[in-house]
């Protein structure tokens, strides 16, 4: 019991990109991605409603009717399985922010703001957004890559108190999750 318990204090709280969220409405992703959702039942998987929304735009272009039993299940599975979370005012007002700065995605915008303002970790594959960031000097400190979540992993079971093997992003993201999961 005590071991399980540990378990579950040591997992990641974890905000998704809406990539993420693709491969449950049967939508093809990159092995990466696809790699890091095998991955999620490790963590406290977090999601936006907007981001259900940004996909249902996309499949309401490219898929087929007849395939649509498949989103609807997929909806309902991300519903049950992750848990949904809404941005605080700060966060929407935060991300208009970024797309005045230039990062035109807004829905990035609002999951990132989101994560930082909910202490959350963000786990992203988009670059683009990324190097915006930096390119302003704005924290990253929240972001996950799908390889830093599988370092952080790997140090959390070669020592579940101690994160000296991953990167210093990676300790500072695993301290914060560490700080989230106190609370």
């Amino acid at each position: 019991m005590n071991s399980k318990r540990n378990t579950l204090k040591n997992k990641l709280n974890v905000l998704v990109d809406t990539s993420f969220l693709l491969p449950a409405l049967g939508l093809a992703v990159e092995e990466e991605v696809l790699r890091a959702v095998k991955q999620f039942h490790k963590h406290k998987i977090h999601y936006l409603e907007v981001s259900l929304l940004e996909v249902l735009w996309k499949i309401a272009k490219i898929m087929q009717l007849n395939k649509l039993d498949r989103v609807k299940n997929g909806i309902e599975a991300i519903r049950e399985t992750y848990i949904l979370v809404h941005p605080p005012s700060d966060s929407f007002v935060y991300a208009i922010k970024l797309y005045h700065d230039g990062h035109k995605d807004y829905i990035d915008n609002l999951l990132y703001s989101t994560s930082l303002s909910l202490r959350l970790a963000f786990l992203t594959n988009d670059l683009e957004l990324i190097g915006f960031l930096k390119g302003r000097r704005l924290t990253t400190e929240n972001i996950l890559i799908p390889l830093s979540l599988k370092k952080i992993e790997m140090a959390m079971l070669a020592d579940p108190t101690n994160s000296s093997q991953a990167t210093n992003g990676d300790q500072h993201s695993l301290g914060m999750m560490r700080n989230v999961n106190k609370s």
